[in-house]
């Protein structure tokens, strides 16, 4: 029979958590979904557990049940990217990777690779240390059937080798439902018949599980049937393409260096362009004599096929660089994504603002000042206005959804990342009101506006107003009511 395998990373965004935070090893640590008082956790340590924890339980009645919870919140898109990474990984161990709805959990063909490897367990151990080295805790069972070593690995850890379809059985039968993350509703109610493992639930006939509980219990009873298991999804690999040559002699010239690689690119973009893709980033690789490999990051607004472009894109970038030495190899290194066809406009229904220059008037700053230098705020739910929103660094210029036509002027808000305390008052000046330098004054005060909360961290009260100086400034500052100062967060255009 063919053997399939499951790798399976348990309770995976703690995991990441941890990797993050690692002075949080040993404490009782949950993943909630919003940081406010009512996020409610949706992943739990032994340790919280133990503490009477329980998933879906709001952050306020968690901490007062166990004040020294820590939380967080872990992204799924921090979660799908750490995925991608382990897909990767797992793809040199064998070419057929799939990564299966369930986090953490991937599924390999180990077909062809017994030889290779002198047995399964060779090959499985060399995964698990693999993972092990760096920093995960994993599970690898080798097994018949996709689902029936999944509930192995999930009761097992380290390396689990099973000899025939039996023995996978017996072992699969003796996982907890709970296990397979199932409702709370679903798994109370199967409890209440005596049904608490995999093997009493597969006992249960399937003719009348849909009606009396559910789709839910139907598809997990199908998805342990023997005729409807699937053969291996894997995953595609995403194989960049490569090309380098030597300088000879080592030459640290950069107009000479930019002429080499237009040669370099121009092949690269021929083998790229024969494979219906266009160039999404290239990565530089200059290696020096007598001194470090110098690496460089460079993407373009969208993926292209312009050499002149690349070649503009690492022009800028070199002319901001000083290399430590002369360049004997070049490396190029290209990831690539499909190529699309541009839409085009019909004559007289272009928009007023081309967005494709803007594209490439972003790529250019990037390529000169770095990956991070072009940057959006993105709005968050918080209760302090810095905390509203956090920097992330953006690929792509918007059109703004307001309309060309409108007549509403924007109110252009400067906010400072640390709100700044003004100065405090003399002695003999009345206290009401805040003090500016002295060549500046408030004429005139608008607010208050209160802000309050963060009563489960620290208590925040701010009393908001804007107010226009004597030079026709505009501020935006506030009160702290619990520290008794005035505080300018901002100024407005």
């Amino acid at each position: 029979m063919k053997r399939i395998s499951c790798v399976l990373l348990p309770m995976l965004p703690l995991q990441i958590l941890l990797r993050r935070k690692p002075c949080w090893q040993g404490s009782p640590i949950a993943i909630i979904d919003d940081e406010g008082p009512h996020g409610r956790i949706i992943h739990l340590d032994v340790l919280a557990k133990k503490s009477r924890l329980r998933i879906g339980m709001r952050q306020t009645v968690a901490r007062d049940l166990l004040p020294t919870l820590r939380t967080a919140i872990v992204s799924n898109e921090e979660i799908s990217e750490i995925s991608a990474e382990l897909i990767t990984s797992l793809q040199t161990f064998s070419p057929r990777v799939e990564a299966i709805d369930h986090p953490g959990a991937f599924h390999v063909d180990p077909e062809g690779l017994r030889g290779l490897y002198g047995g399964y367990r060779n090959w499985a151990t060399c995964i698990h240390r693999y993972l092990r080295a760096r920093q995960w805790r994993s599970a690898v069972t080798v097994g018949f059937h996709r689902h029936r070593a999944l509930a192995v690995a999930m009761t097992h850890r380290g390396v689990t080798i099973l000899e025939s379809p039996e023995e996978e059985r017996e072992q699969s039968n003796e996982t907890p439902l709970r296990m397979f993350g199932l409702s709370g509703t679903l798994c109370e109610s199967l409890r209440a018949l005596g049904i608490e493992t995999l093997g009493d639930f597969l006992a249960v006939p399937s003719g009348e599980l849909h009606s009396r509980f559910g789709v839910e219990a139907s598809a997990l009873h199908d998805a342990f049937a023997e005729e409807l298991q699937l053969p291996i999804q894997p995953h595609a690999f995403d194989e960049p393409a490569r090309i380098s040559f030597q300088i000879d002699p080592p030459d640290e010239d950069q107009h000479r260096l930019l002429f080499a690689m237009k040669g370099a690119l121009h092949s690269l973009l021929h083998q790229v362009r024969a494979r219906g893709e266009a160039i999404q980033s290239l990565d530089l690789s200059l290696h020096l004599e007598r001194a470090p490999t110098h690496r460089e990051h460079l993407e373009p607004a969208s993926p292209t096929l312009d050499l002149m472009l690349l070649l503009e894109l690492a022009r800028l970038r070199l002319g901001e660089t000083t290399l430590r030495g002369a360049v004997e190899e070049v490396e190029i290194l290209a990831t690539t994504a499909h190529a699309r066809a541009e839409q085009v406009s019909l004559p007289g229904h272009q928009p007023h603002r081309d967005m494709s220059a803007a594209q490439r008037a972003l790529a250019r700053i990037r390529a000169a000042y770095g990956e991070r230098s072009v940057t959006m705020a993105r709005i968050r739910e918080a209760h302090l206005p810095e905390a509203s929103f956090r920097w992330e660094p953006t690929q792509h210029a918007r059109a703004s959804e307001r309309a060309a036509s409108s007549s509403v002027s924007s109110m252009i808000r400067r906010v400072y990342a640390k709100p700044k305390p003004l100065p405090p008052r003399e002695p003999n000046e009345p206290e009401a009101g805040p003090s500016l330098s002295k060549d500046h004054a408030i004429e005139h005060m608008y607010g208050p506006y209160r802000v309050s909360g963060g009563w489960w961290k620290r208590l925040v009260e701010r009393d908001y107003y804007y107010a226009e100086t004597d030079h026709g400034d505009l501020l935006w500052l506030f009160y702290d009511r619990p520290r008794k100062r005035w505080f300018l967060h901002g100024v407005l255009d």
